[in-house]
C-alpha cells in the first residue's frame, strides 16, 4: 500500500487520499511514531479528517504507552468532525471502518453519506459492507447495491464486489462471466486473473486453472499464489511427487534469492515491495510459509523427502524471524507431519510464550492435548478396534467422526482453502480402519467409497486414494470395471514401484480365476521393488499360495504359507511387539494353511491347524471366520454332526448369530433336503432379532423353496416396520408376478406410487405392463412421472432419460412414432447432453456409463428414423452412437438394407470387446447364412445353445437354418441340451414353440398343434404360435393353395380347420399396431380359405389398403385371393412381386409360397422353363422344400425324363418325411422295385390311389 501510494504521488503530489493510505499503511508496518506525525498533519484535509483522527485513534492505541489525555482529546474531535463531515469524508470514515472489519459503524457512515451523494463508488462500497456482514439477509441485499453502483459506471471495486458475490451464492459461471469483463477491460490486472484462477479451480476444471496460473507466471514470474497453485495441480490432480518436489525446491531456491537481493524492488500486483525492510522481508516470509503449509500439509503429508525439504526451510525462515510466533507454529506443524511430537511440543510452547495470544499455536496445543470432537471420536474408534469391540460400534464411531469433520466443509468453494481443511490424511485413516477387517461390513464399504468418491473428486491424482479406491471395488465385487478403471490406471502410470499396487493387480487375476497371470503379477512387482516381497511379505506370501493352491501346485502353496506361519507374531502374539500383519491377515493365513493341507490329503494336520485358529482367536471379531471354516472342514467330510454342534453354540446376541443360523439353514436344505427345518432357522432369527432386515431374510428364504404366497406376506410385515423402503415394494411385486398374479401385482404397484412416487417402482410397473401388453396404461404412468417442474439435478435427469426410453418403448410396442409425440426423441438427446456436460463438475465417475446412455439414446433415436422411413438420418444417429460407445454399432441397419460386407465388419467389431455378445453373434450368424456360409452360421448358433441353452430365440433360428440346409433332425441332439440344461425345460412356452415347429415341418401335425398349443398363452411367443396354429389349421397337408397341378385338400376337413382358424384369431394379442396389422391378414386369409366369392372380393379390398401401406405380406394372400376371382393376371403380377425380391428370413415363408404358386401357374401354361427357374430358387433357399422337388418331378415326367424324374420324386418322398401318400404314389410309379417303393408300400398300403393305380395293375400284370 505504502509503495503504490508513493507511485501515484508521483503524478497526483500532495494528494490527501494517497497521503492517508501511505500513512495508515506505515501505521500497519509497525512504525507507530511516523505514522502518528503524517496523521497529524491529514486531520484538517476536509476528505479524510474523519478517517484521519479514526486512524490516530488505532495509532495512540497501540502505543506501548498509552497516552489518555491525546486519545479522549480524539474522541471528542471525531464526534464533533462527524456532524459537520461531508460525503467525501464520511465515505472514506466507512472505507476505513470496513477495513478495519467495524462493519455496523462503516453502515452508519455510509447510510448517512448517501443521504448526501451517491456515487457508483459510495454505493458500490455500501454493496461490500452487505456482502461482509454476518447477517444472511444483509448479504442478499448486497447485489442490488452492485448493480445500482454498475449501473453508470463499470467501477473495477463494484465488479470485484458482484463477483464475490456470485461467488458466495455458488454461482461461478455468473461470476466467471463478469471476471471476464475486468479482464478484458485490464488484461495484466493480477487480482482479476487470481479470482479467475480461484473460479475455475472451484468448477474443478484443472486445465483451464492451470492455464490461468501459467498466464499470472507470464505478468508476474514470483507470483506466489499461481506457484502455489501449480504445485496443487501437480500433487492433486496429476499425483506427480517428482515435479512437487522439483516445483518446491524451485520456489524455496526463488525466495531465498529474492531475500538475498540488495538494493532492489519486486513488483508484484503493481505493488512495488522494498525487500531490504525487515518488515517486508517478515510478511513476505510469512506469506510463502502459509502456502507451503496449504500445499503440503494434507496433499504430501506422507512424502518424506517433501515434508523434510520443507523442514529445513521453515527452519531457515524461523532463522531470519525469530521473534514470529506464527513461523515458529508453523516449525511445530511440519515436526508433527514427521511424528517427532517432543519436538513439536517444544516449537508449540515456545510459540505461546512468545505470544500468549498466538492462534496456531493454541489451536495445535489443543489438538495435542485434548483433542477437539472429530479427534476425540476417532481416537475412541481406534481404541475400540483395538481392544475388538464389534465392528457396527467401531463403523458408528466412524461416521459420526466424518459427519462431523464434514459439516466445516459445507458451502466452502473447492480450492486451496478446500483442500487444507479437507484433511485428507484424517479421511484416508478412516478408510484403512473400514478396510482393516477380513469382512468389511456392507456399511463399511460403502461408507469408505462415500469417503474416497470426495478425496478423488478434490484430488483425482493422489496415489493413495486411488489406491483406496481401488481396493473398495475389488471388495465390493466391481473386478471386471477396476481393471477398466481410471483409478489402476493412475496408480499404475504413476507408480510402478508402488507395492500395494502389484498385489491388487495379483488380487484381481486371483479373483478372476487366472491363477498364471496373478503370480506373473507377483513377480512383476518384484522385479520393480523387491519391498514387494519384504516389507508386504505376509501378504504377498499369502496371495503366492492362493494362487499355487489354485494352480494345484499344493506343496509349493504349503511351503508358503508355513513361511508366513513361522514369522514372529503369526502364530501367537508377542507381548510388547506389534505383529507383522493384521488379525484378518492372521486369520486368512491359518484357514488357507487347513484348507490346502485337507486338498492334499494331510487331514490330521488340518484338523490340528484349525483347533490352534480356534483357540488363538476365541471370542474376537474373527471368531466367525474361523467357525464357518471349521464347519466347512466337517462338511467335507460328511460329519453334519460336527458341524451342527459348532453352529448351535453360537447363541443370540452374538455379531455372529444371524450368519450362524443362515448356515445352519442352508445344511437343512442342501444336505437333508429338509425345508420345514430351513424356514424354522429363519423364524427363529425374526424371534431373536425382530426387524426389516429379518423378516426380509425370512420372505426370501420362501422364495427360495418356491412358496411366494408365503414370502408375499412376509414381505408386507417388513413394510409394515419400514413403510417408506422401496425395496419391499419391488421384492413383493415380484413375487405376485412369480405367481402369476399379474392384476395384484399392477395394483400394489399402483397403490405404492399413489401414496409415494417412486422411481424404481414406477419402473418395475411399466415392465410389467409391457409385458402384459397394457401399453396405453403404461404410457399414463410414465407421463405422469414425467410431469414435474423443470430440473438441473442430475438424479432427477438421469431418471427422466430412463423413463422416456421406456416410453419410446411403449410407443415402439404400439407402432407408433415416437417422433409425433411431445417428448419427441430429440428432447431425450438434448436432456441427456445436458447431463454429460455437467459430468465434470458433478460426477465424473459416472462419465463411462452415462456415456454409454448417450449411444442408447442415439439408437433409440435412430430406430425411430428407420421405422419413418429416413434411413439417411438414422444413419447419422448410429454413427453418433458409436462416437460415444463404439462397441455399439449400426449392424442391424445395415443387415435389414441388405449391407452385408458392413453388418459384418460391425458385429465382428463389437465381438472384439465382447466375445459373449449374444444378440451380434445372431446377427452375425444370420449375416453368413445369407452370404452362403452356412456351416459358419450354424456353427455359431450351436455355440451359442452350448452356452445358453436355455436361449429359445437362438434355437428356433438354428431350427430355421437346419431345414434349409436339409438337415432338420440335427436339431433334435439341442433339444436334449435344453432339457438337460434344466428339468422345467420342457414347461418353457420357447421351447414347445420350437417342438411345435419341428413337428410341423415334419408334418406331424397333431404333435406340433399340442405344443404350440402350450406356447399360444405366453406373451412372447403367442403371436408367433397362434399364427402358426393358423396355418396348420388352414392347410394341415401343406398344399399350394390355389394351385391345381396336384388337386386341393378335401372339404370336409377344410371346413373344420377353417373354423378352428378363426377361434384361434379371437385369442390374437391385438395390443400394437404390427398385431392388429397381423390379425387382420390373418383374417382375410380365412375368408380366401372359405371360397366365398363375395366375402373374396371385400378382402381384396382390404388386403389392397394394406398393400398401400406398405404391410408386405398382404401380396400373397391378395394373390391367393385374386386367383380365387380368376383374376389370373393380376394374381401372376403380384406372385412376381414377391419371387423377385431380396429374399431375407423374415419373408421366408411368403417367398417359397409364391414361387411354387407361380411355378404351378406356368406348369398349367405349359412354360416350364419358367417354373423351373423358380423352383431352382425355392430348392436354393429351402433343401426341404419337398413340394418344389414334386413339382420339378412332375415337370421332368411330363418332358419323358423319367430317371430325373424318379430322383426328384424321391427326394420330395424324404422331404416329406415318409408321410405324404400322394408323394408316395409318385414314387410307386417309377421305383416300385427300389426299397424306396418297399418303404411307401409300408407305410401306406391302404391308400386307395397306391390300391387302385399301382397294387391293382401289378397285379394284372402278373404271368399264371
Amino acid at each position: 500500500a505504502i509503495n503504490t501510494a508513493l507511485r501515484f504521488l508521483k503524478t497526483y503530489i500532495n494528494d490527501p487520499v494517497l497521503l492517508f493510505f501511505k500513512a495508515f499503511g506505515t501505521l500497519n508496518e509497525g512504525r507507530i511514531q511516523e505514522a502518528i506525525r503524517e496523521l497529524h498533519q491529514l486531520r484538517y484535509k476536509p476528505q479524510i479528517c474523519l478517517c484521519s483522527v479514526m486512524a490516530l485513534l488505532c495509532a495512540y492505541r497501540q502505543n506501548k504507552i498509552t497516552d489518555r489525555e491525546a486519545i479522549s482529546e480524539l474522541d471528542s474531535c471525531l464526534k464533533m468532525t462527524r456532524r459537520t463531515a461531508e460525503d467525501k469524508a464520511l465515505y472514506y470514515g466507512a472505507l476505513l471502518y470496513w477495513i478495519l472489519g467495524q462493519n455496523e459503524k462503516a453502515r452508519e457512515y455510509i447510510e448517512k453519506m448517501l443521504k448526501l451523494s451517491n456515487t457508483s463508488s459510495q454505493v458500490c462500497t455500501t454493496g461490500w459492507i452487505a456482502l461482509t456482514s454476518k447477517n444472511d439477509v444483509e448479504r442478499s441485499h448486497a447485489v442490488r447495491y452492485f448493480d445500482d453502483g454498475l449501473r453508470d459506471s463499470k467501477d473495477v471495486f463494484g465488479l470485484m464486489g458482484k463477483i464475490e458475490y456470485f461467488k458466495l451464492r455458488q454461482n461461478e459461471y455468473r461470476a466467471l462471466d463478469m471476471v471476464n469483463q475486468i479482464i478484458a477491460s485490464y488484461p495484466d490486472f493480477i487480482p482479476a486473473l487470481h479470482l479467475k484462477m480461484n473460479i475455475f479451480m472451484s468448477l474443478y476444471n484443472w486445465e483451464q486453472t492451470a492455464e490461468v496460473a501459467k498466464r499470472i507466471l507470464e505478468v508476474d514470474a514470483h507470483s506466489l499464489k499461481a506457484l502455489q497453485m501449480m504445485t496443487i495441480i501437480s500433487a492433486a490432480k496429476d499425483g506427480d511427487m517428482r515435479k512437487v518436489i522439483c516445483s518446491s525446491s524451485c520456489k524455496v531456491c526463488s525466495f531465498s534469492c529474492l531475500l538475498k537481493m540488495k538494493n532492489t524492488q519486486y513488483r508484484r500486483s503493481n505493488v512495488i515491495y522494498d525487500l531490504n525492510t525487515e518488515y517486508a522481508q517478515k510478511v513476505y516470509l510469512i506469506l510463502f510459509v502459509e502456502i507451503i503449509e496449504h500445499i503440503f500439509c494434507q496433499q504430501c503429508g506422507h512424502n518424506k523427502h517433501i515434508v523434510q525439504m520443507l523442514t529445513l526451510f521453515v527452519q531457515r525462515a524461523v532463522s531470519r524471524a525469530p521473534g514470529d510466533a506464527a513461523l515458529v507454529s508453523e516449525l511445530g506443524y511440519f515436526f508433527t507431519l514427521q511424528y517427532r511430537y517432543k519436538e513439536a511440543l517444544r516449537w508449540y510452547t515456545k510459540a505461546l510464550n512468545m505470544d500468549p495470544g498466538s492462534r496456531p499455536a493454541l489451536e495445535e496445543c489443543q489438538t495435542m492435548m485434548s483433542f477437539t470432537t472429530v479427534q476425540m471420536t476417532l481416537l475412541q474408534a481406534m481404541v475400540a478396534q483395538k481392544k475388538g469391540v464389534d465392528h457396527d460400534k467401531v463403523a458408528g464411531l466412524l461416521k459420526k467422526a466424518v459427519d462431523f469433520h464434514l459439516q466445516t466443509l459445507q458451502g466452502l468453494p473447492h480450492g486451496v482453502d478446500y483442500l487444507q481443511r479437507l484433511d485428507i490424511i484424517f479421511l484416508l485413516q478412516v478408510v484403512n480402519m473400514h478396510l482393516a477387517s477380513s469382512q468389511p461390513l456392507p456399511f463399511g464399504l460403502k461408507h469408505s467409497n462415500m469417503i474416497l468418491k470426495a478425496v478423488i473428486k478434490a484430488a483425482p491424482g493422489l496415489l493413495a486414494s486411488c489406491y483406496y479406491m481401488a481396493h473398495v471395488k475389488f471388495l465390493t465385487g466391481m473386478c471386471h470395471q477396476l481393471q477398466l478403471t481410471s483409478h489402476i490406471k493412475v496408480l499404475g502410470n504413476s507408480e510402478l514401484t508402488m507395492p500395494e499396487m502389484h498385489l491388487l493387480q495379483a488380487k484381481l487375476y486371483l479373483h478372476a480365476g487366472d491363477h498364471s497371470k496373478c503370480l506373473s503379477s507377483l513377480e512383476s512387482g518384484v522385479s520393480h521393488n523387491f519391498e514387494v516381497s519384504h516389507r508386504t511379505m505376509p501378504q504377498y506370501n499369502l496371495i503366492k499360495a492362493r494362487a499355487l493352491k489354485g494352480s494345484g501346485k499344493l506343496v509349493e502353496a504349503i511351503q508358503c504359507l508355513r513361511m508366513v506361519m513361522s514369522m514372529s507374531g503369526v502364530r501367537m502374539l508377542t507381548e510388547g511387539q506389534d505383529p507383522p500383519v493384521t488379525q484378518s491377515e492372521r486369520v486368512s493365513v491359518f484357514l488357507e494353511l487347513a484348507d490346502t493341507l485337507r486338498l492334499n490329503g494331510e487331514q490330521s494336520e488340518a484338523t490340528k491347524v484349525m483347533q490352534d485358529a480356534i483357540w488363538q482367536f476365541k471370542e474376537t471379531s474373527e471368531e466367525i471366520r474361523v467357525l464357518v471354516a471349521n464347519v466347512d472342514l466337517a462338511l467335507s467330510k460328511d460329519d453334519v454332526d460336527t458341524a451342527f454342534n459348532i453352529l448351535k453354540n453360537i447363541k443370540p446376541g452374538k455379531h455372529s448369530y444371524t450368519k450362524a443360523k443362515e448356515q445352519i439353514a442352508h445344511i437343512y436344505l442342501e444336505k437333508l433336503r429338509n425345508k420345514k427345518l430351513y424356514i424354522a432357522c429363519y423364524r427363529e432369527i425374526c424371534e431373536q432379532l425382530p426387524g426389516p432386515h429379518s423378516y426380509v431374510l425370512l420372505a426370501d428364504a420362501f422364495m427360495k423353496i418356491q412358496e411366494p404366497e408365503k414370502a408375499i406376506e412376509v414381505y408386507q410385515e417388513a413394510v409394515q416396520m419400514a413403510p417408506k423402503d422401496a425395496m419391499f415394494a419391488k421384492k413383493i411385486g415380484q413375487a405376485l408376478v412369480k405367481t402369476h398374479q399379474y392384476d395384484k401385482a399392477v395394483n400394489y404397484y399402483e397403490t405404492v406410487l399413489s401414496t409415494s412416487p417412486q422411481y424404481c417402482v414406477c419402473l418395475e410397473l411399466t415392465a410389467l405392463l409391457l409385458k402384459l401388453k397394457h401399453f396405453e396404461r403404461a404410457q399414463q404412468i410414465l407421463e405422469r412421472a414425467l410431469d414435474h417442474k423443470d430440473c438441473m439435478e442430475q438424479t432427477t435427469m438421469m431418471n427422466d432419460v430412463k423413463l422416456l426410453r421406456v416410453l419410446v418403448k411403449v410407443f415402439s410396442a404400439r407402432n407408433e412414432l415416437f417422433l409425433h409425440c411431445d417428448n419427441p426423441p430429440l428432447q431425450i438427446y438434448d436432456l441427456q447432453q445436458k447431463i454429460l456436460r455437467q459430468l465434470p463438475f458433478e460426477q465424473p465417475k459416472s462419465r463411462d456409463e452415462q456415456r454409454r446412455v448417450t449411444a442408447a439414446v442415439c439408437c433409440d433415436q435412430a430406430q425411430e428414423y428407420c421405422r419413418s422411413g429416413d434411413l439417411e438420418r438414422a444413419q447419422q444417429c448410429y454413427s453418433e452412437a458409436l462416437t460415444y460407445c463404439p462397441e455399439d454399432t449400426e449392424a442391424s441397419l445395415y443387415y435389414e438394407h441388405h449391407k452385408l460386407d458392413f453388418c459384418e465388419d460391425h458385429c465382428l467389431k463389437i465381438l472384439k470387446h465382447d466375445k459373449n455378445h449374444t444378440a451380434t453373434t445372431m446377427l452375425l450368424a444370420d449375416v453368413r447364412f445369407r452370404k452362403n456360409q452356412k456351416e459358419a452360421a450354424i456353427k455359431l448358433y450351436t455355440d451359442i445353445i452350448h452356452q445358453h441353452p436355455d436361449n429359445f430365440r437362438a434355437l428356433a433360428s438354428l431350427l430355421h437354418m437346419l431345414r434349409r440346409v436339409g438337415r432338420l433332425d440335427d436339431v433334435l441332439l439341442f433339444f436334449k441340451t435344453c432339457e438337460s440344461y434344466s428339468p422345467t425345460t420342457v414347461t418353457e412356452p420357447g421351447y414347445n414353440y420350437c417342438k411345435g415347429l419341428y413337428y410341423w415341418h415334419t408334418y406331424y401335425v397333431r404333435e406340433a398343434l399340442l405344443y404350440l398349443s402350450k406356447a399360444r398363452r405366453d406373451s412372447e411367443w403367442a403371436e408367433e404360435a397362434l399364427e402358426l396354429m393358423m396355418h396348420i389349421c388352414l392347410n394341415p397337408d401343406k398344399k399350394t393353395f390355389g394351385g391345381e397341378v396336384f388337386g386341393g385338400s378335401e372339404e370336409g376337413p377344410r371346413l373344420m380347420g377353417m373354423n378352428i382358424a378363426q377361434n384361434l384369431l379371437k385369442e390374437f394379442p391385438l395390443h400394437s399396431r404390427t398385431g392388429q396389422d397381423k390379425a387382420t391378414l390373418l383374417y382375410n386369409l380365412c375368408v380366401v380359405h372359405s371360397k366365398d366369392l363375395k366375402q373374396v372380393e371385400k378382402a381384396v379390398l382390404v388386403l389392397s389398403d394394406m398393400m398401400a401401406r406398405n404391410v408386405k405380406a398382404s401380396l400373397l394372400v391378395a394373390a391367393q385371393a385374386l386367383l380365387q376371382l380368376k383374376q389370373f393376371p393380376r394374381a401372376r403380377h403380384f406372385l412376381k412381386r414377391i419371387s423377385k425380391a431380396h429374399w431375407t428370413p423374415a419373408i421366408a415363408e411368403d417367398f417359397e409360397k409364391s414361387c411354387l404358386l407361380l411355378a404351378d401357374m406356368y406348369i398349367k401354361m405349359g412354360k416350364y422353363t419358367n417354373a423351373e427357374k423358380l423352383l431352382d430358387d425355392c430348392i436354393r433357399h429351402n433343401k426341404s422344400c419337398s413340394r418344389a422337388y414334386e413339382y420339378m418331378g412332375y415337370i421332368m415326367e411330363c418332358d419323358q425324363r423319367y430317371k430325373d424324374a424318379a430322383k426328384q420324386y424321391e427326394l420330395a418322398w424324404k422331404y416329406s418325411y415318409c408321410i405324404d401318400p400322394a408323394i408316395g404314389t409318385d414314387c410307386l410309379t417309377f421305383l416300385l422295385e427300389h426299397k424306396t417303393g418297399a418303404i411307401v408300400l409300408q407305410e401306406h398300403p391302404d391308400y386307395p390311389q397306391i390300391q387302385a393305380e399301382i397294387l391293382n395293375r401289378a397285379q394284372f400284370s402278373l404271368r399264371p
